[in-house]
């Protein structure tokens, strides 16, 4: 399961926040990293969840992504063309299974196409399950509860709340 820490800068009313996620402790260590921020190096990221916590502005919360949905995305991506190399390359053999071993070229070759359709083909099916069901963290829960934000104004700083 990828964590990671953020605030509540925007809330709604159908069950989603607007968090500004902090990249860095579940990201190092997740391997989705450069979808889930595009590849950046910014250390923060704007992003969409669903509010489960019921976080309100200025709570910082916990942001998690199941790695079940990571993990099932990832496979398809990288284990769909490796499918179809095989497949490809079975094929090519078979096919033209000469007695005199110039199969192996057709091998190589349908196992290519084969690489290059299923690549086609996860990258299809990847694009119609983010439009579908896109992968949006969820705020599991609140760390710290409505922390001052900079647009609240100024107090005196005597602690007693006035500006």
């Amino acid at each position: 399961m990828a964590q990671t820490l953020g605030f509540v800068i925007e809330t709604g009313d159908d069950g989603r926040a607007t968090v500004v996620a902090e990249k860095g402790q579940g990201c190092g260590s997740c391997s989705a990293v450069s979808q889930c921020h595009g590849g950046r190096a910014t250390r923060t990221e704007r992003t969409p969840a669903f509010n489960r916590a019921g976080a309100a502005v200025g709570d910082r919360v916990m942001l998690t992504v199941e790695s079940s949905v990571i993990l099932s995305r990832m496979a398809l991506l990288y284990l769909l063309p490796v499918f179809g190399i095989l497949a490809g390359a079975f094929t090519g053999a078979f096919m033209f299974d000469d007695m005199d071993g110039t199969g192996s070229g057709h091998s190589v070759a349908f196992g290519l196409m084969g690489f290059v359709l299923g690549f086609v083909i996860a990258v299809a099916i990847s694009r119609f399950w983010s439009a579908a069901r896109p992968v949006m963290p969820v705020i599991s829960r609140i760390v710290n509860t409505r922390l001052a934000s900079p647009s609240a104004g100024r107090s005196t700083g005597c602690g007693c709340g006035a500006k």
